[in-house]
């Protein structure tokens, strides 16, 4: 009669199983964290492109049908909380308002500074952003969120930029917006003349 071997695995060759699994759960977690990075990002540029879209093509249809007559440009009084605003006339009698409000945390020397300056009665500035088109109020997407050195809240989407200007007879309005993650700047841009038949 032949005798079995039954000395079962040896510690050696659990470990060694253990280090295989390891190993291949680390590789697919790593993949699996690249594919959902990928996948935010392509969604936060998606909702960039659909918020902005929509903002250009709203304006726009205004200023084609309705035909633009004037445009007045009013800059903002307070550098620390800016508010553009461009009322519209069109020729069929009724003016609209465009309406941009830019609210910045302060940048984290400042804040530091000022903190040091003041103390804990220190008013705090958060990021604020928000565009109204006649009447509406188009938040910008919430593309995340965090806290400066001070405790202010910096968003992650920012309109970096504003440049508007109504003078000779070309209506310019140009709305840049910033992510840190996103390589590619994207902006609201339109151009179009004034009392032009």
């Amino acid at each position: 009669m032949k005798k079995l071997n039954n000395k079962g695995m040896t510690i050696v060759e659990i470990l060694v199983c253990f280090v295989l699994v390891a190993l291949i759960t680390v590789s697919v977690y790593s993949a699996i964290s690249s594919f959902n990075n990928k996948r935010n990002i392509e969604s936060y540029k998606e909702k960039i492109y659909t918020y902005k879209n929509t903002l250009t093509k709203l304006i726009q249809d205004d200023l084609v049908k309705n035909g633009l007559i004037s445009a007045k440009y009013d800059p903002p009084s307070d550098l620390s909380n800016e508010i553009y605003t461009v009322t519209l006339g069109f020729r069929d009698g009724t003016s609209k308002k465009l309406i941009v409000t830019r609210q910045l945390a302060r940048d984290y020397d400042e804040s530091v500074a000022a903190k040091e300056d003041c103390g804990d009665s220190c008013t705090k500035v958060n990021d604020s952003f928000m565009i109204n088109y006649d009447g509406i109020d188009y938040s910008i997407p919430d593309l995340g969120e965090y806290e400066n050195e001070v405790g202010e809240v910096v968003k992650d989407l920012r309109i970096n930029n504003i440049d508007i200007d109504a003078s000779g007879n070309v209506l310019s309005i140009y709305i840049g917006f910033y992510h840190p993650d996103l390589s590619t700047r994207y902006a609201i841009s339109i151009v179009c003349p004034i009392n032009y038949y």
